[in-house]
């Protein structure tokens, strides 16, 4: 048996569903029966360190075309052989007429103000097109399970919950040598911190999450930094939001990129607190990861983020200045409540695993491949 991927999301900054493939990938390796094997449809080569397992492929299928075009073009040439056409980002090829399986990781639209107003009249019936034509759609959460059944109208006996994993490399990092690097990389100097680590997308309410640690550094007077870790792909004016709220000597925003993911065990260690005050995610990865490294989390009553963190963080019930403010004041201004909920967040985080990840997930694609 041929199992395709559309495996287009590997190359560029591996963030999100770029993440996502390469931990299914790696798993894998171990768990294919005798006779399958794996085609990573791709748009250029790997990288040079990417060594694929014994029964993986990379097919090169060309960089000159790119998105839809792609997909529409070379990658449905590409995968006629498969026995199964694996799309793991929300979209599946239009021309396509063989067994497929989607993964769908959001559906941020349902809140109001996650997206610009067009994006319901281009990515939403894209997606909605490609969640009813699919044999099977993947989801990372009973949310967006009921959110996608209800606003795509995809029967939910089609749906199936496969949450998303944390790797072993993600625990926390006590060598006070490594911390104190790592801040000193990072901020510039041996300073407290609170993060974010992510795509600085119009849901995660970034603005919104600079001024509440304003309010909150200064009501509380803390020493403490304002980390963004991650790509601000939207232009947003952070300099000058950082001079509105005056927090220009405590803010400081990089691209996140790193040679290796699992660096960021050590960001995530470094740190007093996680936070993040999305309005709404599907699944977070990102928040996984700083639970499994013993990071006190502060973030918003909603979605995913409720079902991932409920019982080991600090949540909030609406993304809103006053109230998130408050809960990082508080959190960054109480030893104790951050060992609790580091603990509590070191025992939270060993319900998500990339290796159960990979086997619900090879175990929908094998289902749809002999039905």
């Amino acid at each position: 048996m041929i199992i395709g991927v559309n495996a287009r999301r590997l190359e560029g900054q591996r963030l999100g569903v770029g993440r996502y493939i390469e931990y299914l990938v790696r798993h894998w390796a171990g768990m294919l029966d005798t006779g399958e094997e794996v085609v990573l449809y791709v748009r250029e080569p790997l990288r040079p360190g990417d060594v694929l397992p014994p029964r993986f492929r990379a097919e090169v299928l060309g960089p000159r075309l790119t998105g839809l075009t792609w997909e529409n073009g070379p990658l449905v040439r590409g995968a006629r052989s498969a026995d199964v056409l694996f799309c793991p980002s929300y979209t599946r090829p239009f021309a396509y007429r063989g067994r497929s399986v989607v993964a769908i990781h959001s559906m941020n639209e349902v809140e109001s103000g996650t997206h610009p107003w067009w994006y319901r009249f281009t990515y939403t019936p894209l997606y909605r097109s490609a969640g009813r034509r699919a044999d099977s759609v993947i989801v990372p959460s009973e949310s967006t399970r009921t959110d996608i059944s209800s606003y795509y109208g995809i029967g939910e006996e089609r749906l199936v919950v496969v949450p998303q994993g944390v790797d072993d490399s993600f625990r926390p990092v006590t060598d006070p040598a490594i911390l104190r690097a790592t801040r000193e990389r990072w901020l510039g100097a041996d300073r407290p911190y609170a993060c974010f680590v992510g795509k600085l997308s119009q849901r995660r309410n970034i603005p919104l999450l600079m001024q509440a640690f304003a309010e909150a550094k200064r009501e509380r007077d803390l020493p403490h930094a304002l980390l963004l870790f991650g790509p601000n792909h939207l232009g947003l004016p952070l300099d000058k939001l950082a001079r509105e709220f005056d927090i220009v000597d405590s803010f400081v925003q990089v691209d996140g990129k790193v040679e290796e993911h699992s660096e960021l065990a050590a960001v995530y260690s470094a740190a007093d607190l996680y936070v993040s005050a999305s309005a709404y995610e599907g699944f977070s990865i990102t928040l996984v990861e700083a639970l499994a490294c013993g990071t006190p989390v502060v973030t918003v009553k909603r979605a995913a983020l409720r079902e991932i963190a409920d019982g080991a963080a600090l949540l909030v019930d609406e993304p809103e200045v006053e109230a998130l403010g408050d809960a990082i004041g508080t959190v960054l201004s109480d030893d104790e409540l951050r060992r609790d909920l580091g603990a509590r967040g070191l025992e939270r985080a060993k319900s998500f695993r990339w290796e159960d990840t990979a086997r619900k997930t090879l175990d929908v694609i094998r289902a749809v491949a002999t039905a």
